[in-house]
């Protein structure tokens, strides 16, 4: 059986839509998916923000945090020389530690001093 021209007319008819469709869903999927890629990159610009936005405020944080600490730590050796004064004024001695004396060396002329933490020996 050999076809007829209505086969072949009706597939060309057929044809020529679907071609039409597809194109157009290629187009229409197209754009929104640079859409889509253009909705990320204003997403990622605000995380970036947002980021940078908490990243100085850690900064403040930390900032505070060792201020405060650092107030703390003048209130604690104020506390503690009151107590070594408070032993002092009891009678209690209280002696330095001196293991380790530093002894500076005065030149006559004029450079760079020399300190050791070496003990001289008295000879």
């Amino acid at each position: 059986m050999i076809g007829s021209k209505t086969d072949a007319n009706m597939l060309s008819l057929l044809y020529k839509p679907l071609c039409a469709v597809i194109l157009l869903l290629g187009l229409f999927g197209l754009i929104w998916l640079r859409s889509s890629v253009v909705a990320i990159a204003y997403d990622l610009r605000n995380l970036e923000e947002y980021k940078m936005g908490s990243l100085n405020d850690r900064n403040i944080l930390l900032a505070e945090r060792a201020k405060l600490m650092s107030i703390e730590k003048i209130d604690a050796s104020f506390r503690g020389s009151m107590q070594e004064n408070a032993r002092l004024a009891a009678g209690e001695n209280m002696f330095s530690n001196r293991v380790r004396v530093i002894h500076i060396k005065k030149n006559r002329l004029p450079g760079p001093y020399r300190a050791s933490l070496t003990v001289k020996n008295k000879e």
